[in-house]
């Protein structure tokens, strides 16, 4: 696989270049991303094996990317706005500058495990944290992180970019749900913010292996670290209190008092990480076990709004079971090739370019293996 550490700040300003011209977009739909790809097709033996390759030239990729582009310029706080844009820019997790060696890291596992918010059993101080090649070397672009782990939802390189676009959609769709129906615009900025930073430690955690799979995600407070590790980069790089708050609520909402706790763990573990004061931050009220009272509704907006997950999870499971069968029954893929670098790139370039959620939707519309079959022959010179 190619690095592409040196150039990300070089591709990052190709994609934006493109979005850039797109700021007028105010529909996803609009973007014309369903069901496109090149015109072009690539030879099987030619799969690419970089990330940033696989999804350069996928229109499902950029249009998702120009989309959250034109979300984060339509945020009406212009302080807001920056600081999403530069986290979209720069994946470097900067709460790691904290951990510069093993001591450190073992400080602060010690600190989560007293706490009672980690488990030796699931994360040990050795995974804690995934590798960094440096201080301020990015781990990956956005735009190439895959949407979860290679066993979950829109788990190709841009995986992340679409995920994120349907999930600001759907918060979209609900907050002008209670406009229309109720009456009332409430905490708009707060909640579309916190989704557009939802899963920001993504290109962090699932970074790909040279073989086309990505590492593997350990829990944190009985979370994907992930979602610890965002709240403690939104913490760090100075994100407003109300926003991180709702940001925290994205995997569960603080309805009940057992809810709300998690959510309060969640807090604390990434504050804990990031070496800052919940309290002192507006994050937790004084006694360090709620919220602050009485709830914003951003965060339970973000909470409904982060469920593309429901739907997008099996859709690539069951899709990539098929495209498997096909790999072995069509293309001859020897069982070396199915659980190896050859198979994984090609369920990135189709993820990147076709989407399993469009696969998915076309298995039951006949032989789900000649279907699949019939995708190949439109992205591939088969």
């Amino acid at each position: 696989m190619e690095t592409q550490i040196n150039t990300s700040r070089r591709n990052f300003l190709k994609f934006t270049a493109t979005a850039l011209t797109a700021l007028s977009v105010t529909n996803f739909a609009s973007t014309a991303i369903a069901k496109e790809f090149n015109n072009h097709k690539i030879d099987l033996r030619n799969l690419p094996s970089d990330p940033y390759k696989t999804v350069k030239d996928s229109k499902l990729v950029q249009g998702a990317w120009d989309y959250l582009l034109h979300e984060i310029n339509a945020l009406e706080n212009s302080t807001l706005r920056t600081k999403i844009l530069n986290i979209y820019q720069e994946t470097y997790p900067t709460f790691m500058n904290n951990y510069q060696s093993k001591d450190e890291v073992a400080k602060v596992y010690q600190e989560l495990l007293d706490n009672g918010l980690v488990d030796p059993k699931v994360t040990t101080a050795k995974t804690l944290f995934p590798p960094i090649k440096g201080v301020g070397v990015e781990p990956q672009l956005f735009m190439t992180a895959p949407g979860s782990g290679y066993k979950s939802h829109h788990a190709y390189p841009g995986g992340l970019v679409t995920h994120t676009a349907v999930n600001v959609q759907i918060t979209k769709a609900i907050l002008r749900s209670y406009q229309e129906v109720m009456g009332y615009k409430k905490d708009w900025d707060i909640a579309i913010a916190a989704q557009l930073l939802h899963d920001l430690a993504k290109p962090y955690v699932f970074q790909w292996n040279e073989d086309g799979s990505c590492l593997q995600e350990y829990q944190i407070a009985g979370t994907g670290a992930h979602h610890i590790f965002s709240i403690a980069e939104s913490v760090t790089r100075g994100i407003p209190a109300n926003v991180v708050v709702a940001q925290a609520c994205a995997h569960n909402h603080p309805g009940s008092e057992a809810d709300e706790i998690q959510v309060v763990n969640w807090i604390k573990a990434a504050c804990i990480i990031a070496k800052r004061d919940p309290i002192a931050l507006g994050l937790l009220e004084k006694d360090g076990k709620h919220i602050p009272t009485p709830h914003k509704q951003a965060g339970y907006i973000v909470h409904l709004g982060d469920h593309d997950f429901v739907l997008s999870s099996p859709a690539c499971q069951n899709s990539v079971v098929v495209l498997k069968n096909v790999a072995k029954n069509k293309l001859k893929f020897s069982d070396a090739d199915l659980n190896g670098a050859k198979f994984n790139y090609l369920r990135n370039y189709v993820g990147a370019h076709y989407s399993y959620m469009h696969m998915h939707d076309e298995l039951s519309n006949g032989n789900p293996e000649e279907i699949v079959y019939q995708i190949l022959k439109e992205l591939f010179n088969i």
